[in-house]
């Protein structure tokens, strides 16, 4: 996960004129046009020198503009790429519950059960295939499909619910000019404050045979918003910059670079964060790293709900947590440094990396959350925090293993060891408990992970089944 996430500010375009709106919707409609041949060009192979040099004579002749295309094309093929993993997690668990459901209805008693059977069935041949295609598009690296106007519209197309062209004006609602600080902010869409909320928003019209022709509208932004964007075009950073036609609007949506607050001030202590898929559990340290509360705060559906509904229970438990957290009056949120898998190579790997995936989605939010509350962000190192927490905090604390977790990332963000207990000393290092030493390096909690693991393994294998709900519970019952 970067350091810099993008912070997005929407605002609408107020009364255009529709002179202005032509020019505009012919901008916005060539700049999709050469987006969608772009995605084709890098399929083939082709990288940005090669497709702009392309993209530029039939479309825009404006190099900007098309790098900026085929930076929108590229991203589309990464993020499916990317959502693979998470795809293919969803349809084996739909599969799953298909045959569940079809196992119940061949025990019931229902009138109609062979052709509730039979749907059921249907259903299922459906849900392989498409899992059989997912799979294969994963294993040759490659990637769904992708519909330019959203897939809803086409069928509505094709069942003549709506004309032509509202599905080309669809395909072709908006425009987009990346941020770059060394042109004062943005070369092709300008922002400038006029006053009373008002920013006049200036596109350069490329299509024109004029030479720095621009498009100008009016842009209203939120009251609270306002000051913020003053402050940063002031300062002539860069902030990028899409325009988007809807039914009844054209909205603008400026985004900037934020980089959440780094300096550390432990003098009140810190939050640790420990994210999961189906949680977020918060602990509270205080100054000197001791526990003083703690959270969970639950997202049961998280994996089984759809793109849109995933984003708004992620930013609502995110904004919950973050606000449960202010009451201790903390400066500092400690999170894991998260990753995301990219080597899906068996079936274990794609449940981790769709894990990864979702904690990712949910760290980028907790990110942003702290940059609006003016917390500091820290990403400290994961290794052996939940089987440290489970050891060392779980049942002192009465918590459970995710909240004992996030207490070790928040002493860790705060430079505090973790000593090996006495208990767990006079077991495995009796020779260095004798001398009184204190074991803190993370070598011995590996030493201790792998002895915990093998243990279970045998004991297991005869015939004994070890499932202590605390550490020390498992060490009453290997002693």
């Amino acid at each position: 996960m970067a350091n810099t996430y993008a912070i997005t500010y929407k605002g609408i375009i107020v009364k255009p004129d529709n002179k202005s709106l032509s020019k505009l919707e012919a901008l916005m409609r060539k700049f999709q046009s050469a987006k969608r041949y772009s995605y084709k060009r890098i399929l083939e192979g082709l990288n940005r020198k090669e497709v702009v040099s392309l993209t530029k004579p039939i479309f825009i002749n404006n190099s900007r503009y098309m790098r900026d295309a085929h930076l929108e094309a590229k991203a589309a093929i990464e993020s499916q790429k990317e959502l693979l993993p998470l795809y293919i997690e969803e349809l084996t668990g739909s599969i799953k519950n298909v045959k569940k459901k079809i196992n119940k209805l061949k025990i019931s008693k229902k009138r109609y059960k062979n052709e509730a059977i039979a749907y059921k069935r249907n259903k299922l041949r459906k849900l392989k295939k498409k899992l059989k295609h997912y799979e294969y598009l994963l294993e040759n690296n490659k990637v769904p499909k992708i519909v330019f106007g959203s897939k809803k519209l086409l069928r509505k197309l094709n069942k003549g619910k709506i004309t032509k062209q509202e599905w080309r004006n669809a395909r072709s609602n908006a425009i987009w000019a990346r941020g770059e600080k060394s042109k004062n902010g943005n070369e092709n869409i300008k922002l400038s404050y006029m006053g009373d909320n008002l920013f006049k928003v200036r596109i350069l019209n490329a299509l024109s045979n004029k030479r720095g022709d621009r498009i100008v509208f009016k842009v209203r932004f939120p009251d609270k918003f306002t000051t913020k964007l003053i402050k940063h075009l002031s300062l002539g950073e860069a902030y990028s910059v899409r325009v988007i036609r809807k039914k009844k609007q054209i909205e603008v949506h400026v985004s900037i670079d934020a980089t959440p607050k780094n300096k550390s001030n432990f003098a009140l202590g810190c939050a640790g964060i420990d994210i999961n898929v189906d949680n977020i559990s918060v602990t509270i340290a205080n100054s000197v790293g001791n526990y003083i509360a703690s959270k969970v705060f639950w997202m049961h559906e998280l994996s089984t709900v759809g793109k849109n509904k995933r984003k708004w229970i992620i930013s609502n438990t995110v904004k919950e947590a973050i606000e449960w957290v202010k009451e201790f009056n903390v400066d500092v949120v400690a999170i894991e440094k998260l990753k995301f898998l990219r080597d899906y190579t068996s079936n274990s790997k794609i449940n981790r990396a769709t894990h990864n995936f979702m904690c990712s989605q949910i760290g980028e939010k907790i990110a942003l959350r702290c940059f609006k509350e003016n917390l500091a962000l820290l990403q400290v190192s994961a290794y052996y925090s939940s089987f440290i927490g489970k050891a060392k905090y779980q049942k002192k604390y009465g918590i459970s293993t995710h909240q004992a977790a996030a207490l070790v990332l928040a002493r860790r963000a705060m430079d505090y060891d973790e000593k090996i207990p006495k208990n767990i000393l006079s077991t495995l290092f009796p020779k260095e408990g004798e001398k009184g030493l204190e074991l803190k390096d993370l070598k011995y909690w590996k030493k201790v992970y792998k002895w915990f693991k093998s243990t279970i393994k045998k004991e297991f294998k005869k015939g004994v089944y070890i499932k202590g709900r605390h550490f020390d519970a498992f060490l009453e019952k290997v002693s």
